[in-house]
């Protein structure tokens, strides 16, 4: 007997897959659109980095060169006292409005007239002075409120007024605070920045003046500070009977050793004084650095021009720019 046997469809299944060289491509694919994601993410995150450091280099910038404006448009100035009598007068300070160092002064704490300079190339120093009322300076919360220096401390009002013929009463015009500010740039743990000390109270009870016993910080990131400064080829007008039009004339713009090297007028006593008398203009130029190195710098360095427009770069990977800017010391020259 024979046995029926039942014969069924057989299934057939479709199995798919990828073959080596298939995969091969695919991960090649992946790694690449990988890569450019990757590069395309570096890239973008590294521009969004340096446009923050530009834009914080720019606002130091910017803040540093308003300081430097803000204390040279004071430069010289005096508050005039017109006597009774109505006549004509001079300020209370009359004396030379900046006195300039090239690298630097010997020692920033001797008297104005005594301030000498450093040999060698480096960052220039100033000092400015003007007569400090509470109009032109934040003056002091005490009883009496003082005008301050540059730092916020008070002067005290104890240098002789100027003012001739004096008012009346002659007590009218007594003595007035004179600020005599000295900038530099100073290091401190590393960091470059802007400084200042300036003329001070001498303690809480005393009555005299002194010049600040440190350099205290300004602003931070300034690395250089070159100066550059306009003469005339006389002292400025405020000292001079009949208008003179060359007290007004700026002829040439000069380093601090160029206007120290200048031949003296004799209009003045005291060769300094007639040498920094003529000085109408300061021409200020800002080296200012990154807070922070940027990130992935070209190992060439970070490209800048310097102060001399001459071209540098940096291979600690900060970003640096210079900054400047001319003031005309409006306090010494009189429009007649």
């Amino acid at each position: 007997m024979r046995t029926a046997r039942l014969f069924l469809p057989r299934l057939r299944r479709n199995v798919g897959g990828f073959t080596l060289l298939e995969l091969l491509i695919a991960m090649t694919i992946g790694l690449v659109i990988l890569a450019s994601s990757l590069s395309l993410y570096v890239a973008s995150s590294r521009g969004s980095q340096m446009s923050q450091v530009e834009t914080q280099l720019n606002e130091d910038g910017i803040l540093a060169l308003n300081l430097i404006q803000q204390q040279l448009k004071q430069a010289g100035y005096s508050r005039q006292i017109i006597p009774a009598s109505g006549a004509a007068v001079m300020g209370n300070y009359a004396g030379p409005a900046v006195r300039g160092c090239d690298g630097g002064f010997t020692d920033s704490s001797v008297a104005f007239g005594d301030l000498a300079c450093t040999t060698g190339a480096g960052s220039d120093a100033i000092a400015i002075r003007y007569e400090a009322t509470s109009d032109n300076t934040t003056p002091t919360n005490d009883a009496t409120p003082l005008a301050t220096n540059c730092v916020g401390n008070g002067i005290n009002p104890v240098t002789a007024s100027q003012v001739s013929p004096p008012p009346t009463p002659a007590s009218a015009a007594g003595s007035y605070a004179l600020a005599d500010n000295r900038y530099s740039v100073t290091n401190a743990n590393t960091q470059p920045m802007l400084s200042c000390r300036g003329s001070e109270k001498n303690g809480s009870s005393s009555t005299d003046n002194v010049i600040g016993t440190s350099w205290l910080p300004l602003l931070a990131n300034v690395e250089s500070m070159q100066i550059l400064y306009g003469v005339a080829s006389r002292p400025s007008a405020e000292l001079a009977a009949t208008y003179d039009p060359m007290r007004h004339q700026i002829i040439s713009y000069l380093s601090a050793s160029g206007v120290d090297a200048l031949t003296s007028t004799g209009v003045l006593p005291n060769v300094t004084e007639d040498r920094w008398g003529r000085v109408l203009s300061v021409r200020v130029c800002l080296l200012m650095r990154s807070d922070q190195p940027v990130k992935d710098a070209p190992t060439g360095g970070m490209a800048y021009k310097d102060c001399n427009n001459i071209d540098a770069s940096g291979t600690d990977g900060y970003l640096r720019r210079t900054y400047t800017t001319t003031v005309l010391l409006r306090n010494r020259v009189i429009v007649q």
